[in-house]
């Protein structure tokens, strides 16, 4: 009785929403955009305030090239730091990605430090605002200003 009640909770708390902690819905929106390609809509879902208007008001060819990540893949994702009060924070993070070219072939290995307003509005964290931080590339060939 007992495993089968431990199981019914894990079962529950599997079946939440992810954007329980400002954390979580940050590291959800950077995994589910790595080496995929997104709506509009998934997006305008998950961000509000100043993110929400550049996004409204992004031309649709701007949104294609921000929304599609496909030659992207994840290398890893940290949270440095954050500071947050009852319904803003603000998380310092890091991410660490690898790109490649159409043949699979890696072109450059980066990594970018950002910091991230969330804002909690109805139970959901949504991100308002990015900052950059830090940007580092490492091309993995030589560069062709020509190209």
């Amino acid at each position: 009785m007992k495993y089968f009640f431990s199981l019914l909770l894990f079962t529950f708390v599997s079946c939440l929403s992810t954007d329980l902690s400002p954390e979580s819905a940050l590291k959800d929106f950077i995994d589910s955009r790595i080496g995929k390609v997104v709506e509009r809509d998934f997006v305008l879902e998950r961000v509000t305030g100043k993110m929400l208007q550049s996004f409204e008001n992004m031309a649709e060819e701007d949104f294609k090239k921000f929304a599609d990540m496909q030659n992207i893949k994840a290398d890893s994702f940290k949270i440095l730091s954050k500071s947050c009060q009852e319904n803003k924070c603000f998380v310092t993070y890091s991410v660490s990605y690898i790109t490649k070219s159409p043949e699979n072939k890696t072109i450059f290995s980066s990594e970018v430090k950002k910091i991230a307003e969330l804002i909690k509005i109805e139970n959901k964290w949504l991100i308002a605002d990015v900052s950059n931080i830090k940007t580092y590339h490492e091309s993995m060939e030589p560069i062709n200003p020509l190209e």
